[in-house]
């Protein structure tokens, strides 16, 4: 894939990924955290989630509050919304892989 279809593609993810937030995070919330992340920020965010699919699909040993101390690593904003994790892991894992890394 070209250079150009992939950040087009990349971008397209960046802004379903807002919209999921929206939708997702409970009504009395603000999503005010979410505006100040950048594409950058988004791409990092995908990256290790990818990586972190792959150990809950290899059912290693993982937790939520694992996935969220590493991704506070990764974005700090993160750690000022408190379901941050959670709505990330849900929308970037999606539920089948969500419910398992949290049972």
């Amino acid at each position: 894939m070209d250079e150009i279809n992939k950040n087009l593609l990349d971008r397209l993810d960046f802004i379903e990924f807002k919209q999921n937030i929206i939708f997702l995070k409970p009504p009395q919330h603000s999503t005010q955290l979410f505006y100040e992340l950048t594409l950058e920020d988004f791409l990092k965010i995908r990256d290790f989630t990818n990586s972190y699919i792959i150990k809950v699909q290899n059912n290693e040993n993982t937790s939520l509050s694992d996935f969220e101390k590493k991704l506070i690593d990764i974005w700090p904003p993160v750690k000022s919304y408190p379901l941050s994790a959670a709505l990330i892991a849900k929308i970037l894992m999606g539920s089948a892989l969500y419910n398992k890394l949290v049972s």
